[in-house]
């Protein structure tokens, strides 16, 4: 006595001489995406509204009790500074109308914060470093040109209007 086996159904493409293989669920693929996506930038406003709540609320426990608080001693100048520099980074981007190399903004910076580079040390990789941490953040994007590095601040689209 012969046995077969059974006719099992698989949803593997099939391929033949002719056609290549298709993607069986590419829309459904295309879907889950889009939906992280969504999901994400979802949480990401819930995270910003959240960190705008307390920026609000440190501001006016210090407007209560005064700038002593916002000094304590583990919070060293060099973080200060580094915060400053990187907000300042963040405004130069936002208000250029153009992508800017790190020269570009290391100008601007000097002009209108002055402050920022009275401190000793390379502020010119200090800069980069921070310019590069706003792209990994996904704040900022940078991209090479004529063989020279450029940043420009990332445009956040509402994809609920869309």
């Amino acid at each position: 006595m012969v046995m077969s086996a059974p006719e099992v159904p698989h949803s593997f493409p099939t391929v033949d001489a002719v056609n290549t293989p298709q993607p069986l669920h590419n829309h459904d693929l295309r879907t889950v995406v889009e939906h992280a996506q969504d999901q994400l930038m979802r949480e990401r406003q819930q995270i910003a509204q959240r960190i705008a709540i307390l920026k609000r609320t440190i501001k006016g426990v210090v407007f209560l009790y005064g700038e002593q608080l916002l000094r304590a001693p583990n919070n060293g100048a060099n973080q200060e500074h580094r915060r400053g520099l990187t907000n300042a980074c963040r405004l130069v981007l936002t208000r250029a109308d153009t992508s800017l190399s790190a020269q570009d903004i290391s100008a601007i910076l000097k002009e209108e914060f002055p402050d920022l580079f009275r401190r000793p040390g390379n502020q010119y990789a200090s800069l980069v470093t921070i310019l590069n941490r706003l792209v990994e953040y996904g704040e900022a994007d940078t991209f090479l040109r004529n063989g020279s590095r450029f940043w420009k601040r990332q445009q956040l689209v509402d994809r609920r209007s869309a």
